[in-house]
């Protein structure tokens, strides 16, 4: 699946899969492009036959689609919107031109644009799960969390083994303080990891349970699937500066400090050194108290 989230996943711009138009020219055009891409001047050489092509029949969506391609594989972005657009504009039912023009808007930082073109894409295919994915994640990161989580919701129905769409709801309802809701999707985030199939998935010792800024920082919340052991975090906010990790606050649990009778304290991991915070509970607080206690810490020690 193509997806656009959050620091650790790449964008991808698929490819137009529907059948080739009735002469087939744009489409072998395209097909050569893929397959040669990394070829000095193929990409040129594709543009120029594309050109050609639309000089002879300007509404041709199809030619219109594989120009977008290829102008977004040379960096030229706001030509490949265009691009993707006049496509759409021709044929509305050609749901992945106005995706890949979401996919180029949402790396350019432009979420509303982007949520836009994945709105138009939805109504174009409405199975296009990965539309329906991309929408949520362009509405979280313009805070409107409610229009985030209609989305993820339908990706969901979509596809309701994915969990990067399920883990994607639970950040949705925190965000949105719906405890209920949250608490749902994060049962369905744990039968996913401990029934799933994909090493990638199944080996995964935490998730993102929230996100969110404390002043210029951006903190991701991970949750621990197992916190049993000598020493655990049950919750790790992880501190990052465009992309870089500083460091983090936990809540931590240890065989020690359960022998002392206070098994859960707030601890610190910054430049490799380990600090202890002296806030402790006698009992696992309650998620929305610990995040208060990690923000104060986050301000106080970053």
């Amino acid at each position: 699946m193509r997806r656009l989230v959050p620091v650790l996943l790449v964008l991808a711009l698929g490819v137009h899969p529907r059948a080739a138009a009735a002469d087939g020219k744009a489409q072998a055009i395209l097909e050569r492009a893929i397959a040669n891409e990394k070829q000095l001047g193929e990409l040129d050489k594709a543009l120029s036959e594309l050109d050609t092509l639309l000089a002879r029949s300007p509404r041709d969506a199809d030619a219109h689609y594989a120009r977008g391609w290829v102008l977004s594989h040379q960096g030229k972005d706001e030509p490949a919107i265009a691009a993707y657009d006049r496509a759409f504009a021709i044929d509305k039912t050609l749901a992945d031109a106005a995706y890949n023009a979401g996919v180029v808007l949402a790396r350019l930082g432009r979420s509303k644009d982007a949520a836009d073109h994945f709105d138009r894409a939805l109504v174009a295919n409405p199975k296009l799960v990965d539309a329906a994915y991309n929408a949520g994640q362009s509405y979280y990161e313009q805070k409107k969390f409610a229009k985030a989580a209609e989305r993820w919701r339908a990706a969901a129905t979509l596809a309701p083994d994915d969990f990067q769409i399920a883990k994607k709801l639970v950040q949705a309802y925190v965000a949105l303080g719906d405890d209920a809701k949250a608490a749902k999707a994060r049962d369905i985030v744990y039968t996913l990891w401990r029934t799933a199939k994909d090493p990638a998935v199944s080996k995964l010792r935490s998730y993102v349970y929230d996100q969110f800024e404390v002043g210029s920082y951006r903190v991701y919340a991970y949750e621990a699937f197992d916190a049993s052991g000598d020493l655990a975090y049950v919750y790790q906010f992880t501190v990052t500066d465009k992309d870089k990790v500083l460091g983090s606050i936990n809540l931590e649990t240890s065989a020690a400090s359960r022998e002392q009778g206070v098994p859960y304290l707030l601890g610190m991991d910054k430049a490799g050194t380990h600090t202890s915070l002296g806030v402790t509970w006698n009992r696992l607080p309650d998620y929305r108290a610990l995040k208060v206690e990690a923000m104060k810490a986050i301000k106080a020690r970053f």
